[in-house]
């Protein structure tokens, strides 16, 4: 029994150690997972294969995957292959599936696949191909090309084009480039074509062509012409007359010219309307018109009127203008100044900015030792104002008065207390139109040129310049800060784009008022004497500038409304009296109706003093928000 027993025992181990040597030993997991490369750029479409390491090199790799943080823009497969899918970034991670770590990471940035460009593709594009234009019989008018561009799909390709223009009437070829001039002998519609040809440089057998018509309406046509001189500086059309002195302006639209056919009488006529944007010549002089602005030869309209419109020479040279004219007919004209006799731009010239200058002795120097300056007459500017006294953006008009060089034995006045203040938004030359008055009593008459030069940012604070704000605000900031009317947030900043409080705005007209002395009670609860703003609310409600938000609180901090701003400014002005009847027509615009009732009458005032405008043709904006800027140029707009 022993002896079997052993057999058995035998047999049992020697299964057991079989068993054992035929299972493998499990693979340890992964304590290191990396991928190659870590990141790379593709564009749209482009594929890429990742490789993966992982260690330990025995490491079990069974249950390790790749997947994507955003499949939209990049894609991987069980293999590692990405495919860029749209514009974007995405984390490609190889890892253990159902958890984060241990993880191999790749960032994917995905941008737009290159346009690869297919120069079959190019076409050449106008940006018309037909225009209607009206010309005067016996007038030069002047036709020009339409734009011209060469496009591949989105893409401009003008660059590798030459362009070049040719003229044609009735098949007959003009001169000209990218303008043509056509002189129409008779009241004949005319046609001409332009066309215009493209040759790649690289390759000068591709050549594309494109064409515009263009359909000349002839109406009768008149040519005015009269001369300016230097000496006699700013003057009204109506005060302008031809080389002999014999026709003004006037006459020559009412009378024409005897056996002339280019200037014929225009019977019954009664209104013009002037075109800017054929001007030639805007370096001789200019000429105070406004687009689509009907002005009328009677004295009895309300509106606008021909007797209005000043010519200011600027240096010698031909200016002219288009216009059209209305009587029983209509006619097509073209005005011409020529100047003679004038400054070269820049030469002699006085140099200011949005803040003018004040005169001295040293602007007025004459010749004649013997009988020498002692007193001038300033005419009106045709641009700008000429003020006494000037202050806080305010002073009394001087035009017309007679001002000393010396002490006031010679008079009330002296010529350090003129100020010149160019009108807002304007830059060029000005002529200000001056008699001398000498010790022996002679008059000699004058004009002064003056440049006023237009800012792209600030001479005060940095944070102010075309990219902080645009160019449209510097000249107005500064003439506020220089006026004392609007500081900065401190020496440096004026925070443009902040948009300006209720306590701000009546602090800033309470400046120019002045700073009046005032009570020092108000019913107004969140005012603290000693505020910055507290005499100026107080002497603003005092006269029925602003109102408060209930009957105990005014609200210093809160932004001001467009609205307001209107609302203030016709109110100030009401206590200045400066408030005139010519309002504007809201219905024009779409959002009239948001307009509270109490600010319709101010608006209408304001934007018919062109001092709010609207924030597009048919939009004003009443319930928007101010900002410091654009408070300043409202500002700018109503005191000069």
């Amino acid at each position: 029994m022993k002896k079997v027993f052993h057999r058995s025992l035998s047999l049992v181990l020697t299964l057991v150690m079989a068993l054992t040597l035929a299972v493998p030993a499990l693979a340890a997991p992964p304590t290191g997972i990396s991928v190659d490369p870590q990141s790379a750029s593709l564009t749209v479409g482009q594929s890429l294969t990742l490789t993966a390491t992982v260690s330990p090199e025995d490491a079990d790799t069974d249950n390790l995957i790749w997947t994507s943080s955003a499949p939209e823009v990049a894609s991987v497969s069980p293999e590692g292959v990405v495919t860029a899918l749209a514009v974007g970034t995405a984390y490609i991670e190889y890892h253990p599936d159902g958890q984060d770590t241990p993880a191999g990471i790749c960032i994917i940035a995905v941008s737009e696949a290159p346009v690869v460009l297919d120069p079959a593709n190019d076409r050449l594009v106008l940006s018309r191909t037909e225009q209607k234009v009206q010309a005067g019989q016996y007038q030069t008018k002047a036709l020009k090309a339409p734009t011209a561009a060469v496009e591949n799909g989105q893409t401009d390709v003008t660059a590798d084009y030459a362009l070049s223009y040719a003229w044609t009437q009735d098949g007959q070829s003009l001169a000209g480039a990218e303008t043509t001039l056509v002189t129409p002998a008779f009241r004949k519609d005319l046609v001409l074509t332009c066309t215009v040809t493209a040759v790649n440089k690289e390759d000068p057998t591709r050549i594309l062509t494109a064409s515009c018509t263009y359909r000349v309406e002839v109406l009768p046509g008149t040519m005015i012409e009269g001369v300016s001189y230097a000496s006699e500086g700013p003057k009204a059309l109506t005060a302008i007359y031809d080389l002999e002195g014999r026709l003004s302006l006037t006459d020559q639209l009412t009378q024409g010219i005897e056996d002339s056919l280019e200037t014929p009488a225009i019977p019954g006529l009664q209104n013009l309307v002037f075109f800017p944007d054929t001007i030639t010549g805007e370096d001789v002089g200019s000429l105070n018109v406004t687009a689509g602005t009907i002005y009328s030869l009677s004295q009895d309209t309300a509106g606008a009127k021909f007797s209005d419109l000043v010519f200011t020479p600027a240096m010698e040279g031909t200016y002219t203008i288009d216009f059209k004219a209305y009587g029983s007919t209509a006619y097509y004209g073209q005005l011409t100044i020529a100047v003679s006799g004038q400054t070269a731009p820049g030469d002699g010239a006085i140099r200011c900015t949005s803040t003018g200058f004040t005169f001295d002795r040293s602007n007025f120097a004459f010749d004649d030792p013997t009988d020498p300056i002692v007193a001038v007459t300033f005419g009106q500017p045709a641009v700008g104002s000429l003020l006494r006294d000037f202050t806080k953006g305010q002073g009394t008009p001087a035009a017309g008065e007679r001002y000393y060089l010396d002490s006031s034995a010679y008079g009330a006045y002296h010529v350090s207390t003129l100020t010149y203040l160019p009108a807002p938004g304007y830059a060029g030359l000005v002529n200000l139109p001056v008699t001398y008055h000498t010790r022996s009593d002679r008059k000699i008459t004058q004009s002064i040129l003056v440049e006023v030069i237009s800012k792209t940012s600030s001479d005060h604070f940095l944070d102010v310049t075309p990219s902080t704000v645009g160019t449209w605000a510097a000249n107005s900031i500064d003439f506020a800060y220089h006026c004392g009317l609007i500081n900065g947030v401190d020496a440096t900043r004026f925070a443009p784009n902040s948009p300006m409080t209720r306590a701000m705005l009546v602090t800033v007209l309470y400046r120019a008022a002045g700073s009046p002395q005032v009570a020092t009670t108000t019913n107004f609860t969140d005012l603290t004497a000693g505020d910055y703003y507290y005499n100026a609310v107080v002497w603003a409600n005092m006269n029925g500038i602003v109102t408060g938000t209930t009957d105990t609180t005014f609200a210093p901090n809160n932004p001001v409304t467009r609205q307001q701003i209107a609302t203030i400014l016709y109110r100030y002005a009401k206590t200045t009296g400066t408030v005139t009847q010519h309002q504007a027509d809201l219905g024009l615009y779409t959002d009239r109706d948001s307009l509270e009732p109490y600010a319709v009458e101010p608006m209408a005032w304001a934007v018919g003093q062109g001092i709010i405008s609207g924030t597009t043709p048919t939009t004003l904006s009443p319930l928007s928000q101010a900002t410091r800027a654009q408070v300043a140029v409202m500002l700018h707009r109503y005191l000069v």
